[in-house]
């Protein structure tokens, strides 16, 4: 039986620590000639204080644009990447980034199972277990709850 990885999910929180995670990401999709999916997850718009004020049609707006300008970002972070790092040819490997709303656990699993992810890769900022039951923490929930393995590169510290 041969190992394979076919599919790899990066899920970014667009920290500045992000692009370690993205060359471990990138790394693995060119080690086994992956696709390579990234993904990142706001929180859910009715989050925002001033929601009750704003009429359905605004928050829509603002839902949106943010959403636009998470993956534009997350896209604009992969660029300048690709661009320092003409060794990893991540165009070759990239198959899809998008932003998405929503709880970023639950989102990030969703995702992975869409793309047939055979891994998720991800950053993890190690709080202490302290920290983890105030907290919460979105690599620590990935982990408990994906069917698949979970990398985590150790990021912040």
């Amino acid at each position: 039986m041969s190992y394979e990885i076919r599919s790899i999910l990066y899920a970014s929180d667009l920290t500045p620590r992000s692009p370690a995670v993205f060359r471990h990401a990138v790394g693995l999709a060119m080690k086994f000639n992956a696709k390579l999916h990234a993904v990142t997850v706001t929180l859910p718009s009715s989050s925002l204080p001033y929601e009750e004020f704003l009429s359905e049609e605004k928050m829509d707006e603002i839902k949106l644009a943010g959403h636009k300008k998470a993956e534009a970002l997350l896209r604009h972070r992969i660029d300048v990447f690709a661009e320092a790092n003409p060794e990893l040819d991540v165009k070759s490997v990239l198959a899809s980034v998008r932003a998405l709303e929503g709880d970023p656990s639950r989102r990030i699993l969703d995702v992975a199972k869409h793309v047939l992810a055979d891994v998720i890769v991800m950053g993890s900022r190690g709080h202490s277990t302290i920290g983890e039951l105030l907290l919460g923490s979105v690599a620590h929930k990935v982990t408990m709850k994906a069917d698949i393995p979970v990398m985590l590169v150790p990021i912040d510290r």
